[in-house]
């Protein structure tokens, strides 16, 4: 998944605020977006850190480097 199309998942979250909606790769990592917050928070498996992110651009890089550990950084 690139970086675009994870910053448009992102920005589609924001739109439907008044749900709840948690997208999760088994085994990787888990995304939601807390509306009272306004916040994305990501969930890795791995070592069951969880950090929330305020905004699009830091949310998306995080999922980037977690969905594509080889690469060192978003393009």
């Amino acid at each position: 998944m690139s970086i675009t199309e994870i910053k448009k998942m992102l920005n589609n979250l924001i739109e439907y605020e008044d749900c709840t909606i948690i997208h999760t790769i088994p085994g990787l990592i888990e995304l939601c977006y807390c509306k009272e917050s306004s916040a994305f928070q990501v969930t890795t498996f791995a070592d069951g850190n969880i950090v929330s992110y305020y905004d699009v651009e830091t949310a998306s890089d995080a999922l980037y480097r977690a969905l594509n550990p080889d690469k060192k950084e978003a393009l």
